[in-house]
């Protein structure tokens, strides 16, 4: 090969950021297990790894094996994932929320050759492993339990240290991270290692995160900003505290107890955080950083964030096939135009383009297209749909953006979501953020629903905040204020709260099976 060959070119592993950091913080704390409370430092981390590596291949997984994992958030379950990276192996998280019939669809899918599991989950693991006999090799981060190895084992001394492998690079797939599949069954995103370095680096470049700061890891880890926010802390030489569930009064603990400095919630949690009075018992001086959703939060919200947790705010965008955050936007930015996304991560190359993959000029809207570090090999076992994502070595989101005179970018809408009422195109995302700039409105979200008349019809899902009362005209004389008539909602039907996933994203494909009734319209 001559110099400058792109075969030389080395995609940095896990592995080898682990063991960077094993030697340049020793006695660091790298894992605070929020429930537990064990702790573990970066150089115990460094040694145990390839111990549960060790066990792992002499056990039956290699490079290339796939291992679902059905757990809370834990330092065990952080661990284990490290185990896999170092051996080249593929984890497979599940989403706690499906259903049996869809984890089963998701192990049958992937191949998975064995399963991790927690006490909260475990007899779920056995009732979706009953039946497929090739589910050997069963985990449990628990005490013991017939037919599951204990976490415990994998650690020993007596299993030795497996060396990390010379051929797991960046480019070794790790994770197969399933959409949530909204318009069919789940795809698997298929996440190499380096995507992980490449999200450290946009989060100590946009965040400021790095070694001296402690995050609250909450979100779940079959989530991309879940594992992705709390690798990143890892690979940057910080301490990660884990959390198994939404609490708003024991987040409020960890961080008093801990000395939280960065947090990240979504859309439907962090309400309930911020104003949880939980906030005027504790000590939380320390936090500095809360990232949060672009356009997904009120603004009373973003203010409320720094005047009442005296920590900035900064909003985000991302997508699973992206490897998570591609967006971000500080308070000032969205005080400036609410409607902001703010600026692509520095370490994406982005095109908005046309139809016919032409770029737009400025200001006119197309689809984002993405490349970068972070960006996904395609979808497992689905080359059509990855020849269609990943259309000329560009990601295509399917996500409509315009980029403004001032460099930052604006989301008009998810393409799927357009509605077209009349001839007209009405992006909802504009009419959501007229309707939560009243101050009544908690929450609310927008969908086209089919119209005899004009094909489409807009109409609004809203949440009242506690207490208050709103009528239809009301609310149709508040939004005529902001956007054109056409726009405007012909129904509203008023809902308790709108159905989320584990990313804050509003379901639609949910609100569009709720009935639509006379009652609803607008009058």
């Amino acid at each position: 090969m001559h110099q400058g060959d792109p075969q030389n070119l080395y995609s940095l592993p896990l592995s080898s950021t682990l063991k960077n950091q094993g030697r340049a913080r020793k006695d660091h704390v790298a894992i605070i297990d929020g429930l537990s409370g064990e702790t573990i430092t970066y150089g115990d981390l460094a040694d145990r790894v390839p111990r549960m590596a060790a066990w792992l291949t002499s056990n039956g997984i290699g490079a290339g094996d796939r291992v679902a994992c059905l757990s809370l958030n834990s330092k065990a379950y952080v661990e284990f994932l490290y185990a896999l990276a170092w051996i080249g192996a593929v984890a497979v998280p599940i989403n706690i929320r499906l259903n049996p019939k869809e984890m089963i669809y998701i192990l049958q899918d992937s191949g998975a050759k064995g399963i991790f599991s927690c006490a909260f989950f475990v007899e779920v693991a056995e009732q979706i492993t009953q039946d497929l006999p090739a589910m050997e090799l069963k985990i449990f981060a628990g005490e013991p339990r017939d037919g599951w190895t204990t976490f415990d084992r994998l650690v020993q001394e007596k299993n030795g240290r497996a060396p990390a492998s010379e051929t797991v690079s960046g480019e070794t797939l790790f994770i197969l991270l399933y959409t949530s599949g909204t318009t069919g069954k789940p795809k698997g995103c298929m996440v190499p290692q380096r995507v992980w370095t490449g999200y450290a680096v946009n989060m100590a470049t946009c965040f400021q995160m790095g070694s001296d700061d402690v995050y609250l890891g909450f979100l779940p880890y079959f989530h991309v900003a879940g594992f992705g926010t709390a690798i990143s802390q890892l690979i940057l030489g910080g301490t990660l505290v884990t959390m198994p569930l939404p609490d708003p009064a024991s987040m409020y603990d960890l961080i008093e107890r801990h000395q939280v400095t960065v947090m990240f919630l979504v859309p439907g949690i962090s309400a309930a955080f911020v104003y949880h009075d939980a906030r005027k018992e504790r000590d939380i001086s320390s936090l500095k950083v809360f990232i949060g959703g672009t356009c997904g939060e009120k603004l009373e919200l973003v203010n409320d964030v720094e005047n009442l947790l005296g920590a900035d705010y900064y909003g985000i965008y991302g997508q699973t096939e992206s490897g998570g955050k591609v967006t971000w936007i500080d308070s000032a930015m969205i005080r400036e135009n609410p409607l902001s996304y703010g600026h692509v991560m520095p370490f994406f190359d982005f095109r908005i383009v046309d139809e016919l993959d032409q770029d737009v000029a400025q200001g006119a809207v197309g689809e984002l297209c993405l490349r970068g570090t972070s960006v996904m090999q395609g979808y497992w076992n689905q080359p059509e749909a990855t020849s269609e994502t990943l259309k000329n070595g560009w990601h295509h989101t399917g996500d409509l953006f315009m980029e403004m005179d001032n460099g930052q970018v604006r989301m008009v809408d998810r393409s799927k979501y357009l509605i077209k009422t009349g001839g007209e195109n009405v992006y909802p995302q504009e009419v959501e953020m007229a309707l939560l700039g009243h101050p009544a409105i908690a929450d609310a979200a927008v969908i086209g629903v089919l119209d005899d008349n004009w094909g489409e019809t807009v109409k609004a899902f809203v949440v009242l905040k506690e207490g208050m009362a709103l009528s239809r005209q009301e609310i149709d004389a508040w939004v005529r204020q902001s956007i054109a008539g056409y726009k405007v909602p012909r129904l509203v039907d008023f809902i308790d709260a709108l159905p989320r996933n584990a990313s804050g994203k509003i379901l639609k494909h949910d609100l569009k099976k709720l009935e639509t009734t006379p009652e609803q319209a607008v009058k």
